[in-house]
């Protein structure tokens, strides 16, 4: 009986393993999702990218060749050299408001009409936004509006982002942030951006299949050992 009970165990293990690692093992499809490989220069503290010039701490150059940046500015933000407050993932993360409100973007290739998962990390700049700052994200089907307050330039309070979207039509999807307001020189903060391919039910049937055919296959020659030491 004891050993059945461990087989048992061992085939619902295997199914959770199953439903829960899998969307994490799946690649991203973004490029530098992170904001962690720029191809320019970043100061201590921010370094302010786009295409509108504003002070003299301010460029007008892309941050890395995987985003584009469509309009307005954006500040990349590393944590040396600034606030005590961790990124989602170091080093650096994304303030959608540099001189004036930003919009980035990044194109990535998909199957149209296939469903995908976009996940993200988000905050607002505790410096410059004390009352909540909104951007909106657009990518296939999906188009949402978040909003943030509370951080601290301590515990910036970073809130995770999940949803599915289905792919548009061609063989590329793009996925838009824009920040929706401008106040106080600071807004919406961007880490570890991740989309993923969700698998088709039939694929998620046939490893269910497999997995309970190996369970099966497990069970019986437990069983079997069982009856012969009897």
């Amino acid at each position: 009986m004891h050993s059945r009970i461990r087989v048992l165990k061992t085939i619902a293990s295997g199914l959770l393993l199953l439903a829960f690692g899998s969307g994490t093992a799946s690649a991203n499809l973004l490029l530098d999702g992170g904001f962690d490989s720029p191809s320019n220069p970043v100061l201590p503290f921010y370094t302010n990218f786009g295409p509108v010039v504003g002070p003299s701490n301010y460029g007008g150059v892309a941050f890395d060749n995987a985003w584009q940046i469509t309009s307005g500015n954006v500040d990349l933000v590393q944590q040396s050299g600034g606030w005590p407050a961790s990124p989602a993932s170091s080093p650096y993360y994304l303030d959608l408001t540099g001189f004036v409100p930003g919009t980035i973007q990044q194109t990535f290739a998909t199957t149209a009409g296939q469903q995908y998962s976009l996940s993200f990390w988000y905050s607002n700049n505790p410096g410059g936004s004390p009352h909540p700052t909104s951007a909106s994200v657009q990518v296939g089907s999906l188009s949402t509006t978040i909003s943030h307050d509370g951080s601290t330039t301590s515990d910036l309070h970073w809130t995770q982002y999940y949803s599915l979207f289905t792919a548009a039509a061609g063989p590329t999807s793009t996925l838009i942030f824009a920040q929706l307001d401008n106040c106080c020189n600071g807004g919406i903060l961007l880490d570890t951006v991740n989309v993923s391919a969700v698998p088709e039910p039939a694929t998620w049937a046939m490893m269910v299949m497999g997995f309970l055919g190996l369970g099966f296959l497990a069970y019986r020659r437990s069983a079997g050992a069982a009856l012969r030491i009897v």
